[in-house]
Protein backbone atom coordinates (compact mmCIF):
# COMPACT_ATOMS: atom_id res chain seq x y z
CA UNK A 1 0.00 0.00 0.00
CA UNK A 2 2.59 2.63 1.04
CA UNK A 3 4.70 1.69 -2.35
CA UNK A 4 5.57 4.96 -4.10
CA UNK A 5 3.07 5.61 -7.03
CA UNK A 6 4.46 7.30 -9.97
CA UNK A 7 2.68 8.61 -13.78
CA UNK A 8 -0.78 9.93 -12.11
CA UNK A 9 -1.82 12.16 -14.63
CA UNK A 10 -1.97 15.53 -13.39
CA UNK A 11 -4.07 18.56 -13.65
CA UNK A 12 -2.08 22.05 -12.25
CA UNK A 13 -4.86 24.27 -10.81
CA UNK A 14 -3.45 27.66 -11.71
CA UNK A 15 -5.10 29.02 -15.03
CA UNK A 16 -9.18 27.20 -14.20
CA UNK A 17 -9.22 26.74 -10.70
CA UNK A 18 -10.72 23.49 -9.83
CA UNK A 19 -14.05 23.63 -8.25
CA UNK A 20 -14.55 21.22 -5.27
CA UNK A 21 -17.77 19.43 -3.46
CA UNK A 22 -19.77 22.59 -2.63
CA UNK A 23 -20.04 20.55 0.97
CA UNK A 24 -15.98 20.27 0.79
CA UNK A 25 -14.25 23.47 -0.26
CA UNK A 26 -10.85 23.61 -2.62
CA UNK A 27 -7.91 24.59 -0.41
CA UNK A 28 -7.85 28.29 -0.14
CA UNK A 29 -4.09 28.01 -1.71
CA UNK A 30 -5.25 26.96 -5.08
CA UNK A 31 -4.37 29.79 -7.08
CA UNK A 32 -7.31 31.83 -9.25
CA UNK A 33 -6.05 33.64 -12.19
CA UNK A 34 -8.94 35.84 -12.47
CA UNK A 35 -7.92 37.36 -8.56
CA UNK A 36 -6.34 40.38 -7.73
CA UNK A 37 -2.73 39.54 -7.38
CA UNK A 38 -0.59 40.75 -4.43
CA UNK A 39 -0.63 41.28 -0.97
CA UNK A 40 -3.19 43.90 0.57
CA UNK A 41 -3.11 47.22 -0.59
CA UNK A 42 -1.37 50.26 1.58
CA UNK A 43 -2.48 52.95 3.27
CA UNK A 44 -1.47 56.58 2.58
CA UNK A 45 0.91 56.08 5.40
CA UNK A 46 2.44 53.26 3.77
CA UNK A 47 1.67 50.84 6.42
CA UNK A 48 -0.16 47.76 5.32
CA UNK A 49 -3.76 47.77 5.98
CA UNK A 50 -5.34 45.38 8.81
CA UNK A 51 -6.84 42.51 7.14
CA UNK A 52 -8.58 41.71 10.06
CA UNK A 53 -9.67 43.38 14.19
CA UNK A 54 -7.18 42.75 16.41
CA UNK A 55 -9.06 39.19 18.31
CA UNK A 56 -11.15 38.46 15.47
CA UNK A 57 -11.54 34.93 15.21
CA UNK A 58 -12.30 33.00 11.72
CA UNK A 59 -12.46 29.37 10.64
CA UNK A 60 -8.80 28.31 9.39
CA UNK A 61 -8.16 29.42 6.02
CA UNK A 62 -4.92 27.63 5.45
CA UNK A 63 -3.14 24.74 7.38
CA UNK A 64 -6.21 24.12 7.63
CA UNK A 65 -6.31 20.24 8.91
CA UNK A 66 -9.23 20.54 11.19
CA UNK A 67 -11.82 22.80 11.34
CA UNK A 68 -10.25 24.57 13.66
CA UNK A 69 -10.12 28.61 14.22
CA UNK A 70 -7.40 31.77 13.71
CA UNK A 71 -7.16 34.42 15.56
CA UNK A 72 -6.35 38.02 14.13
CA UNK A 73 -2.83 39.31 16.01
CA UNK A 74 -2.49 42.78 17.46
CA UNK A 75 -0.64 43.48 14.17
CA UNK A 76 -3.85 42.57 11.88
CA UNK A 77 -3.05 39.25 10.59
CA UNK A 78 -4.41 36.15 11.11
CA UNK A 79 -2.37 33.45 13.08
CA UNK A 80 -1.96 29.78 12.70
CA UNK A 81 -4.50 27.35 13.05
CA UNK A 82 -5.63 26.30 16.33
CA UNK A 83 -7.14 22.59 16.17
CA UNK A 84 -8.19 22.79 19.53
CA UNK A 85 -9.13 19.33 21.63
CA UNK A 86 -10.37 17.66 18.27
CA UNK A 87 -11.86 14.55 18.82
CA UNK A 88 -9.09 11.63 17.79
CA UNK A 89 -10.96 8.34 16.70
CA UNK A 90 -9.66 5.13 18.17
CA UNK A 91 -6.50 5.94 20.95
CA UNK A 92 -4.48 8.53 18.76
CA UNK A 93 -1.40 6.72 19.37
CA UNK A 94 -0.47 5.81 15.57
CA UNK A 95 1.32 8.41 14.30
CA UNK A 96 1.29 10.71 17.04
CA UNK A 97 4.72 12.87 17.33
CA UNK A 98 7.48 11.51 19.38
CA UNK A 99 11.31 11.43 20.00
CA UNK A 100 11.99 8.39 21.64
CA UNK A 101 9.79 4.93 22.45
CA UNK A 102 8.22 6.02 25.88
CA UNK A 103 6.61 8.81 23.78
CA UNK A 104 4.12 6.36 22.31
CA UNK A 105 1.64 5.03 24.54
CA UNK A 106 0.46 1.32 24.85
CA UNK A 107 3.86 -0.21 24.07
CA UNK A 108 4.25 1.62 20.91
CA UNK A 109 7.60 2.27 18.77
CA UNK A 110 8.79 5.52 17.54
CA UNK A 111 9.98 5.65 14.34
CA UNK A 112 12.50 8.78 15.12
CA UNK A 113 13.52 11.72 12.52
CA UNK A 114 16.96 10.56 13.78
CA UNK A 115 16.13 7.05 12.64
CA UNK A 116 16.68 5.31 9.70
CA UNK A 117 13.91 2.97 9.64
CA UNK A 118 11.02 4.89 7.34
CA UNK A 119 11.67 3.33 3.80
CA UNK A 120 15.04 1.75 4.88
CA UNK A 121 16.34 5.94 4.19
CA UNK A 122 15.15 8.00 7.19
CA UNK A 123 13.40 9.12 9.58
CA UNK A 124 9.56 11.18 10.13
CA UNK A 125 9.92 14.79 10.55
CA UNK A 126 8.36 14.80 13.88
CA UNK A 127 8.87 11.06 14.58
CA UNK A 128 5.80 8.58 14.04
CA UNK A 129 4.54 6.52 17.08
CA UNK A 130 3.62 2.63 15.57
CA UNK A 131 4.81 -0.54 16.00
CA UNK A 132 5.86 -3.41 13.74
CA UNK A 133 3.47 -5.42 13.26
CA UNK A 134 2.11 -8.68 10.60
CA UNK A 135 -1.87 -8.16 10.76
CA UNK A 136 -4.35 -5.76 10.56
CA UNK A 137 -5.83 -7.03 14.07
CA UNK A 138 -2.45 -6.25 15.82
CA UNK A 139 -2.43 -2.62 14.56
CA UNK A 140 -6.20 -2.45 15.60
CA UNK A 141 -5.32 -3.35 19.29
CA UNK A 142 -2.95 -0.37 19.55
CA UNK A 143 -5.24 2.09 17.89
CA UNK A 144 -8.53 1.31 15.84
CA UNK A 145 -7.92 3.43 13.10
CA UNK A 146 -4.19 1.91 11.99
CA UNK A 147 -3.40 -1.02 9.56
CA UNK A 148 -0.30 -3.07 8.74
CA UNK A 149 1.49 -1.90 6.14
CA UNK A 150 4.84 -2.02 4.56
CA UNK A 151 7.07 0.75 4.64
CA UNK A 152 8.07 0.88 0.98
CA UNK A 153 10.37 -2.10 -0.85
CA UNK A 154 13.20 -1.29 1.89
CA UNK A 155 11.11 -0.76 5.05
CA UNK A 156 9.68 -3.08 7.39
CA UNK A 157 5.58 -3.86 7.99
CA UNK A 158 4.26 -1.15 10.52
CA UNK A 159 1.03 0.02 12.02
CA UNK A 160 -0.14 3.35 9.86
CA UNK A 161 -2.85 5.57 10.72
CA UNK A 162 -5.98 6.03 8.27
CA UNK A 163 -7.38 8.74 6.98
CA UNK A 164 -9.84 10.08 4.56
CA UNK A 165 -9.29 11.94 1.76
CA UNK A 166 -10.95 16.04 1.31
CA UNK A 167 -11.36 18.10 4.11
CA UNK A 168 -11.92 16.79 7.52
CA UNK A 169 -15.35 17.33 9.27
CA UNK A 170 -15.64 18.65 12.33
CA UNK A 171 -13.45 17.14 15.12
CA UNK A 172 -11.95 14.92 12.61
CA UNK A 173 -8.22 15.36 13.35
CA UNK A 174 -7.49 14.22 9.97
CA UNK A 175 -3.47 12.83 10.25
CA UNK A 176 -3.93 14.00 14.12
CA UNK A 177 -3.78 17.52 12.70
CA UNK A 178 -0.11 17.33 11.71
CA UNK A 179 1.22 19.25 9.29
CA UNK A 180 4.45 17.12 8.70
CA UNK A 181 2.12 14.18 7.54
CA UNK A 182 0.29 13.54 4.18
CA UNK A 183 -3.29 11.90 3.60
CA UNK A 184 -2.69 9.92 0.54
CA UNK A 185 -5.56 8.70 -0.59
CA UNK A 186 -6.04 5.38 -2.74
CA UNK A 187 -6.49 7.39 -6.14
CA UNK A 188 -3.28 9.39 -5.17
CA UNK A 189 -2.23 5.80 -4.50
CA UNK A 190 -2.83 5.03 -7.95
CA UNK A 191 -5.03 1.86 -6.61
CA UNK A 192 -8.60 3.59 -7.25
CA UNK A 193 -9.95 6.56 -9.71
CA UNK A 194 -11.43 9.81 -8.34
CA UNK A 195 -14.75 10.59 -8.28
CA UNK A 196 -14.74 13.82 -5.91
CA UNK A 197 -16.04 11.88 -2.95
CA UNK A 198 -13.61 11.23 0.17
CA UNK A 199 -11.45 7.97 -0.12
CA UNK A 200 -9.52 6.13 2.07
CA UNK A 201 -6.00 6.23 2.64
CA UNK A 202 -3.25 6.37 4.92
CA UNK A 203 -1.32 9.35 6.45
CA UNK A 204 2.77 9.68 5.49
CA UNK A 205 5.31 11.29 6.68
CA UNK A 206 5.62 14.61 4.51
CA UNK A 207 8.05 16.92 6.12
CA UNK A 208 8.24 20.13 4.09
CA UNK A 209 11.63 21.76 4.79
CA UNK A 210 14.91 21.60 6.45
CA UNK A 211 13.88 23.27 9.41
CA UNK A 212 11.06 19.81 10.80
CA UNK A 213 14.43 17.75 10.91
CA UNK A 214 17.01 17.46 13.12
CA UNK A 215 20.56 19.16 13.39
CA UNK A 216 22.18 17.23 10.68
CA UNK A 217 19.44 16.08 8.55
CA UNK A 218 17.84 17.29 5.84
CA UNK A 219 14.46 17.03 4.20
CA UNK A 220 14.20 14.80 1.31
CA UNK A 221 11.98 16.34 -1.47
CA UNK A 222 11.03 12.64 -3.11
CA UNK A 223 10.26 10.60 0.20
CA UNK A 224 9.24 13.80 2.00
CA UNK A 225 11.43 12.26 5.25
CA UNK A 226 14.33 13.34 7.10
CA UNK A 227 17.34 11.88 5.65
CA UNK A 228 21.74 12.20 6.27
CA UNK A 229 22.15 13.32 2.98
CA UNK A 230 20.48 15.64 0.37
CA UNK A 231 19.24 14.17 -2.79
CA UNK A 232 21.47 15.14 -6.43
CA UNK A 233 19.17 17.04 -8.84
CA UNK A 234 17.16 20.05 -9.82
CA UNK A 235 15.03 22.16 -7.74
CA UNK A 236 11.38 23.25 -8.32
CA UNK A 237 10.95 25.43 -11.19
CA UNK A 238 14.00 23.93 -13.07
CA UNK A 239 13.73 22.34 -16.88
CA UNK A 240 13.82 19.10 -17.14
CA UNK A 241 13.10 15.59 -19.33
CA UNK A 242 13.56 12.81 -16.60
CA UNK A 243 12.38 12.36 -13.27
CA UNK A 244 15.78 11.83 -12.30
CA UNK A 245 16.74 15.16 -13.36
CA UNK A 246 15.29 16.61 -10.24
CA UNK A 247 16.28 16.00 -6.97
CA UNK A 248 12.31 15.50 -5.96
CA UNK A 249 12.14 13.07 -8.65
CA UNK A 250 9.24 14.09 -10.15
CA UNK A 251 9.47 16.17 -13.67
CA UNK A 252 5.90 17.05 -14.49
CA UNK A 253 4.01 18.50 -17.40
CA UNK A 254 5.98 17.40 -20.41
CA UNK A 255 4.92 19.27 -23.45
CA UNK A 256 4.97 17.28 -26.93
CA UNK A 257 9.09 17.36 -27.45
CA UNK A 258 9.24 15.49 -23.43
CA UNK A 259 10.59 18.92 -21.67
CA UNK A 260 8.94 19.17 -18.13
CA UNK A 261 9.47 21.16 -15.06
CA UNK A 262 10.33 20.11 -11.75
CA UNK A 263 7.93 19.87 -8.70
CA UNK A 264 7.83 18.03 -5.84
CA UNK A 265 5.17 16.58 -3.52
CA UNK A 266 3.81 18.45 -0.28
CA UNK A 267 0.60 18.67 2.13
CA UNK A 268 -2.27 20.80 0.59
CA UNK A 269 -2.99 23.56 2.95
CA UNK A 270 0.33 23.95 5.01
CA UNK A 271 2.78 26.74 5.07
CA UNK A 272 5.70 24.65 5.27
CA UNK A 273 6.43 22.85 2.18
CA UNK A 274 8.21 22.85 -0.88
CA UNK A 275 11.48 23.21 0.67
CA UNK A 276 10.42 26.48 2.56
CA UNK A 277 9.63 26.88 6.50
CA UNK A 278 6.84 28.70 8.02
CA UNK A 279 8.93 32.23 7.95
CA UNK A 280 11.13 32.26 5.16
CA UNK A 281 13.01 35.41 3.90
CA UNK A 282 11.54 34.94 0.46
CA UNK A 283 9.83 31.84 -0.31
CA UNK A 284 10.29 30.74 -3.82
CA UNK A 285 7.77 27.76 -4.20
CA UNK A 286 4.71 26.67 -2.67
CA UNK A 287 2.35 23.88 -2.40
CA UNK A 288 -0.13 25.43 -4.78
CA UNK A 289 -1.69 22.25 -7.08
CA UNK A 290 -3.91 19.11 -6.06
CA UNK A 291 -2.08 15.91 -7.25
CA UNK A 292 -5.41 14.50 -8.08
CA UNK A 293 -8.11 16.54 -9.37
CA UNK A 294 -11.19 14.92 -12.15
CA UNK A 295 -14.80 16.37 -13.11
CA UNK A 296 -14.14 20.08 -11.92
CA UNK A 297 -13.18 18.64 -8.07
CA UNK A 298 -9.66 17.91 -6.26
CA UNK A 299 -8.55 16.61 -3.52
CA UNK A 300 -7.87 19.34 -0.42
CA UNK A 301 -6.23 20.72 2.62
CA UNK A 302 -4.29 17.53 4.19
CA UNK A 303 -3.81 15.68 0.56
CA UNK A 304 -1.25 15.32 -1.60
CA UNK A 305 -0.32 18.74 -3.65
CA UNK A 306 2.44 19.65 -6.58
CA UNK A 307 4.61 22.48 -5.65
CA UNK A 308 5.12 25.77 -7.93
CA UNK A 309 7.59 27.80 -8.10
CA UNK A 310 6.67 31.22 -6.89
CA UNK A 311 7.11 34.89 -8.49
CA UNK A 312 6.22 38.82 -9.01
CA UNK A 313 7.47 39.12 -11.74
CA UNK A 314 8.32 36.86 -14.85
CA UNK A 315 11.43 37.78 -14.67
CA UNK A 316 11.44 35.68 -11.16
CA UNK A 317 10.88 32.17 -12.76
CA UNK A 318 13.46 30.52 -13.82
CA UNK A 319 12.65 29.41 -17.21
CA UNK A 320 11.66 33.39 -18.37
CA UNK A 321 13.85 32.84 -21.17
CA UNK A 322 11.72 30.24 -22.23
CA UNK A 323 8.34 32.48 -22.45
CA UNK A 324 6.68 31.21 -18.64
CA UNK A 325 4.45 33.77 -17.02
CA UNK A 326 3.88 35.30 -13.91
CA UNK A 327 0.08 34.38 -13.46
CA UNK A 328 -1.22 35.70 -10.01
CA UNK A 329 -2.75 34.03 -7.48
CA UNK A 330 -5.50 34.83 -5.26
CA UNK A 331 -5.13 37.33 -2.70
CA UNK A 332 -5.17 34.89 0.06
CA UNK A 333 -2.75 32.50 -1.12
CA UNK A 334 -0.23 35.78 -2.09
CA UNK A 335 -1.04 37.66 1.33
CA UNK A 336 -0.18 33.83 3.11
CA UNK A 337 3.04 32.82 0.90
CA UNK A 338 4.28 35.94 0.54
CA UNK A 339 4.43 36.19 -3.45
CA UNK A 340 1.91 37.58 -5.53
CA UNK A 341 2.41 34.85 -8.41
CA UNK A 342 3.19 31.63 -9.80
CA UNK A 343 5.35 30.29 -12.94
CA UNK A 344 3.40 28.99 -15.53
CA UNK A 345 4.71 27.98 -18.96
CA UNK A 346 3.70 29.93 -22.20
Amino acid sequence: MLERHRGLAVLLVLGLACESSPSRPAPAASPDAGAASGPPPANDAGAATLECTPGESRGCQLDALCSGQQTCSPEGRFGTCDCGDAARPGSGIVGARCTVDADCDGGGTCLAATSDEYFGAGGPAGGYCTRACNTDSECAALDSESVCAQLGTLGGEYCIRRCLSLAADPGEAKCLNRTDLVCVSAAADGDELFDGRRQAGYCAARCGSDEECPAGRVCDAELGICTAERAPGLGIGARCTLDQNCSSNRCEERDDEGVGVCSALCVLGALSGCGYGRAPSSRDAACLSPLVSAAGFAEGPGDLGLCRELCDTASDCERAGEGWLCMPINAGAAEYFGRSGACVPP
